[in-house]
């Protein structure tokens, strides 16, 4: 983050759409966040009428930011983003799959109704027998 970004959570993820969010994907350490509060608000003004858009979109962007990472050691320490990828992507495709499903719609049929109440309410006709002996 540059010096421009800001950050803020409150403690309380009920307080406001970010804090919400930033909850969401634990992203609540001021030393290390994952995300401004100018891109948080971008991803909620563009998918916040659909909060499952809206999640999917801020996990694939955590697991886009980790893709980027790079594995760094030092001596005996090392820090790979790899797990935190998984984590973030596994997450992002959990909840595609619930957008999918969500966007199942049932067929709209344009033929008009072949069955109506009542319809078999007829008395049957008599049976003729097929072969006569």
């Amino acid at each position: 983050m540059d010096q421009e970004s800001t950050f803020s959570y409150s403690g309380d993820p009920s307080a406001s759409d970010i804090d919400r969010i930033r909850f969401l994907i634990m992203d609540t350490n001021p030393d290390k966040p994952l995300f401004s509060d100018e891109e948080l608000q971008y991803l909620i003004d563009t998918y916040g009428n659909n909060e499952d858009m809206l999640e999917y979109q801020v996990f694939m962007q955590a697991a886009t930011k980790f893709a980027y990472g790079i594995k760094r050691s030092l001596g005996p320490q090392s820090e790979d983003p790899t797990s935190r990828l998984n984590f973030f992507k596994a997450r992002a495709e959990e909840l595609k799959a619930k957008l999918q499903v969500k966007g199942l719609s049932l067929p709209k049929y344009q033929a008009p109704k072949q069955f109506f109440r009542g319809m078999q309410d007829n008395p049957p006709k008599p049976r003729e027998p097929r072969f006569v002996r």
